[in-house]
């Protein structure tokens, strides 16, 4: 248990008592953007890609299907490569559960910006999770509770 006088800027206005330190909903996810990948994960990535072009395609297919003001929208994608705008390994750490790794990648057709899903490719780093463990531990302490002066 612990207690701590809560304060305004200047002036003492209680006491707290706190339990124990949990997580609201006992999940934290964490992301890294991706410098640069190896050949063939690319060559997945982009599979991936090709598979989430046409699962957008069908579902926009639906929805605009039922708006006839969106009639003149297209999803149709150009034959030219995507263009992609960003991609992260996202981390997702949840209670009881394994850790996941997931690479996500945003993309947009290069005629069409409307166009605009993101692909995600599961993959397996459970051998590196002490590394980091110890990389996510590091960045949150210097970038929450480190003192900036």
């Amino acid at each position: 248990m612990m207690k701590w006088k809560a304060r305004t800027e200047t002036t003492n206005i209680g006491v707290l008592e706190l339990d124990n330190l949990t997580f609201n909903e006992d999940c934290l996810a964490v992301c890294i953007d991706i410098c640069n990948m190896s050949d063939g994960l690319k060559e997945e990535v982009n599979k991936e890609i090709e598979i989430e072009k046409i699962r957008f395609s069908k579902e926009w297919d639906k929805i605009l299907a039922e708006h006839e003001e969106f009639k003149r929208w297209s999803t149709v994608w150009s034959d030219k490569p995507v263009e992609i705008d960003y991609s992260y390994l996202a981390i997702v750490l949840e209670a009881g559960k394994p850790i996941r790794y997931t690479i996500n990648v945003g993309f947009h057709d290069v005629y069409n910006d409307r166009l605009d899903p993101v692909a995600s490719l599961d993959v397996d780093l459970s051998e590196y999770a002490e590394e980091l463990k110890a990389a996510i531990i590091h960045v949150l302490i210097d970038k929450f509770f480190v003192n900036k002066k």
